[in-house]
């Protein structure tokens, strides 16, 4: 219900509403647009991005997301142009590595800063996924509709990019 009424006050161009939504959504948005790209100043530059664009764009909204949602999937399209523009896009195949218990060992394993580490060295393709999954908690459906690709892909970019991260952790973040 807040959220609605957020909505609303949003469309109408108020200016309270603005302040709401930066306060209850910057940080986070920083901080995965961080651990997208690898750049304060360049994660910084796309949150500011992606508020200009929510503020232009509230009226294109249809709800069929949670605010949340449609405000994030605006930081990673912005996120992915900036990587498009820096680097060319590998193509990966499809391979499958490691053992099933990989999740488990991982949590129970690992430095955070060290996996913060070895998370930035990841291709884009994989360090967006483990970011939303692990450090914004999406669900994958969640992921899966924010990314707009199928709920397959999301799990199959999730098994591999877990097993790179587990690999690149056994070998001690070199």
């Amino acid at each position: 219900m807040a959220e609605k009424l957020l909505i609303r006050n949003l469309r109408k161009g108020r200016e309270e509403a603005y302040r709401q939504v930066i306060e209850e959504y910057g940080n986070k948005l920083l901080k995965t647009c961080y651990l997208i790209l690898k750049d304060r100043e360049e994660a910084e530059d796309v949150v500011q991005e992606t508020f200009i664009k929510v503020f232009k764009k509230i009226d294109t909204f249809k709800e069929k997301s949670g605010l949340y949602t449609w405000i994030y999937a605006i930081a990673l399209n912005i996120s992915r142009d900036r990587m498009r523009m820096k680097q060319d896009i590998l193509e990966l195949k499809d391979e499958w590595i490691g053992n099933d218990n990989v999740e488990s060992q991982v949590e129970m394993n690992i430095d955070k800063e060290l996996l913060r580490k070895e998370i930035f060295e990841m291709n884009s393709l994989y360090r967006e996924v483990l970011v939303l999954f692990y450090f914004e908690e999406l669900s994958i459906k969640e992921i899966s509709n924010l990314l707009n690709e199928k709920e397959g892909t999301i799990k199959s970019k999730l098994f591999r990019g877990r097993n790179i991260l587990k690999e690149s952790l056994l070998k001690g973040g070199q």
